[in-house]
């Protein structure tokens, strides 16, 4: 840790007298943390400072400053909180056969960037902090006819972004899904498909003369 990094943010009472050690943490601006996990224990326990709304600190870990807004630790400037994710293949791979019948979980195996304090992704699935976000996605099908596309919370059951419905009968179409969601506490999320016909491997995408082969891809930016 730097020479400003602290572990607890003292709560003083009234009349209470300061020591030298302090008035160190007190005037040293704002508490400055090793990384999340210090800066989630250093608040509500014994003798600390509740964590409320209005409250700053500064992580080491990324050389970020962040704001709690009541909900969650947002950063302050430096540009929006992204994370990229897509299916990348080796090329000469289609997009694989797909299924019909019910919603599908697309597959997400690549991630071209994440700075989402609290985002991952594993196995297809993608965890997200509380928080407001915005999303773009997109998802390459070959005539699978009758098709849908859905952004689905896993945790609880429901879908918070759903696409427009289209035809796509013997041919390639990309089918995109944009919109926007709110939610309060960690959740878990899949990029799903909704399809009424197969084409084989290819139903998921076409092989096409790039290396590597890029499928389903998925943006996230968190805005609050």
């Amino acid at each position: 840790m730097g020479a400003n990094a602290t572990t607890f943010v003292p709560a003083y009472v009234s009349g209470e007298v300061l020591t030298a050690a302090d008035l160190t943490v007190t005037n040293s601006g704002i508490p400055v943390f090793a990384d999340a996990t210090a800066r989630t224990a250093a608040f509500g326990g014994s003798g600390e400072k509740v964590l409320a709304e209005g409250q700053f600190a500064y992580l080491e870990s990324d050389n970020t400053t962040y704001y709690y807004d009541g909900a969650a630790w947002v950063a302050v400037g430096g540009g929006a909180s992204i994370a990229v994710f897509n299916e990348t293949q080796a090329n000469g791979t289609t997009g694989g056969a797909g299924a019909t019948g019910s919603f599908q979980k697309r597959t997400l195996n690549t991630t071209l960037k994440n700075n989402i304090t609290g985002c991952s992704i594993a196995s297809s699935v993608i965890t997200l902090p509380a928080g407001t976000y915005n999303v773009i996605a997109n998802q390459p099908f070959y005539a699978t006819n009758k098709t849908i596309s859905r952004f689905y919370n896993t945790s609880d059951s429901t879908s918070v972004i759903d696409g427009t419905g289209v035809e796509i009968p013997g041919s390639q179409n990309n089918l995109p899904l944009i919109g926007a969601f709110t939610i309060t506490a960690s959740k878990n999320f899949e990029l799903q498909y909704l399809i009424t016909n197969t084409a084989g491997s290819s139903t998921l995408g076409l092989v096409f003369f790039t290396d590597p082969a890029i499928f389903a891809s998925i943006s996230i930016i968190k805005v609050a």
